[in-house]
């Protein structure tokens, strides 16, 4: 089962589709660059598509290294890679934080329950169990939104690669202004 890289809108509606229902490109790898300058990858789960605006978005913990790491350097790539059509893609751009009350709690609004307690911990991700008393569990504080972090990013380039075929295939889709730009490229 493959898939048209060839088509940027094609691409697009497999990563909207990915926030709708579970598919191998709701989880992507996030990289940034660190404090020092070194790469940073994790993984996030796409949480919103806006095809127009060319930009995805994820949410996290505000207390997060990646937070940090944005405000630094916005410049950033997400990969995701489906492996029952061999496919990857690799988005470009720059990443922000959302600032904007109204879009963030829209953001939060959207989020299962589930979702929501991973904001409800007083401890900052990363923070070391063996240093403190704490499972690490959600205290009910209340402040969970006010750890929510929606991270959106402006997609200035997607990269696909094929390898399902005996033959690989590569296109980059570059953003000019308002339309995409399609390069064949070699795998």
């Amino acid at each position: 089962m493959s898939l048209d890289i060839g088509t940027v809108e094609i691409l697009w509606g497999v990563l909207e589709a990915a926030t709708e229902t579970r598919t191998p490109f709701t989880l992507g790898y996030l990289g940034t660059v660190g404090a020092a300058g070194e790469p940073r990858v994790r993984a996030v789960i796409l949480r919103e598509v806006d095809v127009r605006a060319g930009t995805v978005a994820f949410a996290t913990d505000a207390r997060t290294a990646k937070v940090q790491e944005l405000g630094r350097d916005p410049r950033v790539a997400v990969t995701f890679y489906d492996p029952d059509r061999d496919v990857q893609l690799r988005l470009e751009g720059t990443g922000e934080v959302v600032r904007d009350a109204d879009a963030r709690r829209a953001a939060w609004d959207g989020l299962g329950e589930g979702s929501k307690r991973l904001y409800d911990k007083p401890l900052v991700p990363a923070t070391s169990l063996a240093d403190v008393v704490s499972d690490g569990l959600g205290g009910g504080d209340g402040a969970a939104f006010e750890r929510f972090a929606w991270v959106r990013v402006v997609v200035d380039a997607v990269d696909a690669i094929d390898l399902s075929g005996v033959e690989h295939a590569r296109v980059l889709h570059s953003r000019r202004s308002d339309r995409w730009v399609r390069t064949r490229l070699v795998p």
